[in-house]
């Protein structure tokens, strides 16, 4: 028996929140263990820089996901959200069969094809949440997605390198690719109804939109708030290796533990954008990350940087959470995985030159 959303509307937090962890994994794939396997297998840092980058492509072109997944809106969202969690799946899987005799073009290769797939994932998945989710419940809704994304990132980074390091790289991609796999479960358990939409003039009704005032102040708002925690925690990173000269290992375990700030932040900042609309709670999450950003430059003690940077994930994660329930409330249901991921493309360099 199919779950009813309608019914079982807490589902949705599992459904969407478990998809994005397979999101979070492949982040974690391509911006902490890549760059560690490749030089472990004597790749030059150049060309993993520049591997990454290529590889990160299909995040800079969600619009085009996302416009595939819009012109063939008759097959609905739930199975490109299957589609591009096998393919995510199926990235994983292949690296681990060539792990052995290793060849960095079919590395880059089964890669770039599993992050497309993640690509075609991830645009369903904003579209199925903007179709079957109410106002009221967005921003709880975002606080799930972006606590399965935070925490496949983080977790999946340290799942996937003490595997490997214990067992070897085989066995950890041949073991994240059954978990990503696995999660495909989740859509396959939802009852689907197909869209009642006709034909679509997507590119037109995108014009009408983004000739909208409030389309395009809210996409000025979104590049400029995302700017903030790509470059802040870039240099985060930077500061805790060259200033406080913490071990890669040990920054890793602190993102995980960050991960106590990552989720209830992620669920006030939801709880609070629903209940008082998105306005209020981001004026107040903003004005208290402007000020624990600056703090840590007067801090001299250790214990006390680390809790403020704890504070600062807080309500880094709950203004996120509000954000993008701020952003799926301007958007054109008809064509909400067209538009959504026009404005995400807008966005999505950002991020990836940060990283």
């Amino acid at each position: 028996m199919l779950i009813d959303l309608n019914k079982y509307k807490k589902f949705k937090f599992l459904l969407f929140g478990g998809l994005y962890f397979a999101e979070g994994i492949y982040q974690a794939m391509i911006l902490i263990v890549g760059p560690i396997y490749l030089i472990g297998k004597n790749v030059p840092i150049p060309i993993v820089t520049l591997l990454a980058a290529l590889i990160y492509l299909p995040w800079g072109l969600k619009f085009v996901w996302g416009g595939i997944i819009e012109f063939y809106h008759r097959y609905g969202r739930k199975k490109f959200a299957v589609f591009g969690t096998i393919f995510g799946a199926f990235g994983f899987l292949s690296i681990s069969f060539i792990d052995q005799n290793f060849s960095l073009l079919w590395f880059a290769i089964f890669l770039f094809i599993g992050y497309t797939g993640i690509g075609f994932l991830d645009s369903a998945v904003d579209a199925w949440a903007i179709d079957t989710t109410k106002r009221e419940e967005r921003g709880k809704i975002n606080g799930s997605m972006n606590i399965g994304k935070w925490a496949g990132q983080f977790l999946g980074a340290l799942f996937i390198i003490s595997i490997g390091v214990g067992f070897g790289y085989s066995f950890s991609f041949f073991i994240t690719g059954l978990i990503i796999l696995l999660l495909v479960i989740i859509p396959l358990m939802v009852k689907y109804e197909d869209r009642k939409i006709d034909k679509l003039k997507i590119w037109s009704l995108i014009k009408q939109e983004f000739g909208k005032k409030i389309t395009r102040l809210t996409t000025l708002y979104f590049f400029i708030f995302v700017l903030y925690p790509a470059l802040y925690f870039t240099i985060l990173v930077i500061y805790l290796k060259t200033v406080l000269n913490f071990e890669d290992t040990f920054i890793g375990f602190l993102y995980a533990f960050w991960l106590v700030a990552v989720v209830p932040g992620s669920i006030v900042g939801g709880m609070l954008a629903d209940k008082y609309g998105r306005k209020l709670p981001l004026y107040i999450f903003l004005i208290f990350i402007m000020i624990f950003s600056v703090t840590p430059i007067l801090i001299t003690d250790f214990y006390v940087i680390i809790l403020n940077f704890t504070i600062l994930m807080f309500f880094v994660n709950g203004a996120i959470a509000a954000t993008w329930a701020l952003i799926m409330d301007v958007i054109n249901p008809k064509i909400s995985a067209a538009e959504h991921e026009v404005i995400c493309s807008i966005v999505n360099p950002l991020i990836s030159n940060a990283s």
